[in-house]
């Protein structure tokens, strides 16, 4: 049974349980084009409520992004000092970068959104994933064997599990 719909030609990722109401977040797509051929890429934030019977999702904000995502992933780790349960979005770009993004700035229709930034793999970042036991911990795969473990406490330099194969 569909409850809800979203019309994107995006990759898209759950708000972690903590957060109510609950979100989804989506990004455009890399490697796709929508119906209308169009070039832009953005980030948007769906919020779900299952009290409205309308198969629409309401749009709670929107960000235009100069990047098109292959990997969208929403962790729970906590970016600021103040506990706010919005969680950080975790973008694997189609150029190698990887972007950590502030959802409840995006919400709040901040301009600054980005929290952070690295291009340190070579191709496409095609996975990540959040470590469930450490949430500061995040991995991410690209092409070419490239591996790398981040700390978002220490976003600068990432780990790497070995060698390339």
């Amino acid at each position: 049974m569909k409850l809800k719909e979203v019309d994107r030609t995006a990759m898209q990722a759950w708000s972690p349980a903590q957060n109510h109401p609950i979100y989804l977040a989506t990004g455009t797509s890399a490697q796709q084009l929508d119906a209308t051929f169009s070039t832009n890429a953005s980030l948007e934030i769906f919020e779900l409520d299952l009290s409205d019977p309308s198969l629409d999702m309401k749009s709670c904000a929107t960000f235009s992004s100069s990047h098109r995502y292959h990997k969208l992933i929403w962790g729970p780790y906590k970016m600021d000092s103040k506990g706010d349960v919005s969680g950080v979005l975790i973008a694997g770009g189609e150029n190698g970068n990887i972007i950590l993004y502030d959802p409840s700035k995006i919400i709040a229709g901040d301009k600054e959104v980005v929290i952070a930034q690295n291009d340190k793999h070579t191709g496409p970042v095609r996975a990540l994933d959040v470590n469930i036991f450490q949430t500061n911990l995040v991995a991410s795969g690209a092409n070419e064997s490239e591996i790398y473990i981040w700390d978002l406490n220490n976003f600068a330099t990432p780990m790497t599990p070995g060698a390339k194969t």
